[in-house]
């Protein structure tokens, strides 16, 4: 008894919420919204998935940064999946900073070695930007979750998270390829925002909800991965981009298009079949645009 006990109070002082209960036994009330290791390796084993390397770290500068790292060291198993309760230099798009509170956000990133042409990858980020919206939608039961052109999570009309797609191309040959997610659950991060800048917010906070930090991330893992083979292999619908319409939280609003010194305003029409955002100008024409710093127009 006193082995048991002394294990039991191992598992609580790493969160975990455990309770004794007179005569019976002791019950697992809770998880912790800390990272445990050992938890994300149960719930992957109970989805069925192991096939990954996986490194957990407390506190760490980048998690996409650490899987280049991982992948130029040890290949031996892939692929590499990295998460962190907290980052201190998280990496977003344009070369923005990711900012990431520990406590109970998910901070990730799985990597790959492809070796395949650019093409069979060109709507990577598009395509998981809506399998990780589908995957959000049925794991709360709503339909609020919304993807923004080309990587945001958006939930209430505010932003709880986002993509960043990194890869390593030799001749056209995708070498190494990194997918890089932070989804806010329970953090918010404090932001200096630009008025037309969506608000930063947590699902906890807009659902009212605890959500289970470890079965979430281990199907985000299998999922993204599934998705990867699936692209690798051309096995996606090639007109899963007449989907979006549903997911794409900027059809039909007024935005701004920040590319280099040129700005663009018009209505969003959606995307094109190469995934480039669609923009329709006042006096009627149309401009695709493959990259740009989006903002809504008020």
């Amino acid at each position: 008894r006193v082995a048991v006990w002394s294990r039991i109070n191992k598992l609580r002082l790493q969160g975990i919420d455990i309770r004794a209960i007179q005569n019976v036994g002791y019950r697992l009330v809770g998880e912790p919204i800390i990272l445990n290791k050992n938890l994300v390796y149960a719930w992957l084993e109970h989805i069925n998935y192991k096939n990954c390397q996986l490194f957990i770290y407390d506190s760490i500068n980048s998690t996409n940064i650490e899987t280049e790292k991982l992948l130029t060291e040890n290949t031996s198993k892939l692929p590499i999946v990295v998460i962190a309760d907290k980052q201190t230099n998280g990496k977003g798009r344009l070369n923005k900073k990711w900012t990431s509170p520990s406590g109970g956000n998910i901070y990730l990133s799985i990597g790959f070695k492809p070796n395949v042409e650019v093409l069979k990858l060109r709507k990577f980020t598009l395509y998981l930007g809506m399998q990780i919206v589908k995957l959000l939608r049925n794991e709360f039961n709503t339909e609020k979750f919304m993807v923004k052109w080309p990587n945001d999570i958006i939930l209430n009309e505010k932003k709880i998270g986002g993509i960043l797609t990194e890869a390593s191309i030799d001749s056209e040959r995708v070498n190494s390829l990194i997918f890089g997610l932070g989804i806010n659950l329970y953090q918010t991060p404090k932001l200096n925002r630009n008025k037309n800048k969506l608000k930063p917010t947590s699902i906890s906070h807009e659902l009212g909800i605890e959500p289970s930090l470890h079965p979430l991330t281990a199907r985000i893992i299998k999922m993204v991965v599934k998705s990867y083979n699936n692209c690798i292999n051309e096995k996606i619908d090639p007109n899963f981009l007449s989907e979006w319409n549903e997911y794409d939280y900027l059809n039909n609003k007024d935005i701004s298009v920040l590319k280099g010194d040129d700005l663009s305003k018009g209505n969003c029409q959606g995307i094109d079949h190469d995934g480039n955002l669609l923009l329709k100008f006042p006096n009627g024409s149309k401009k695709s645009f493959s990259s740009g710093e989006i903002d809504l127009l008020q």
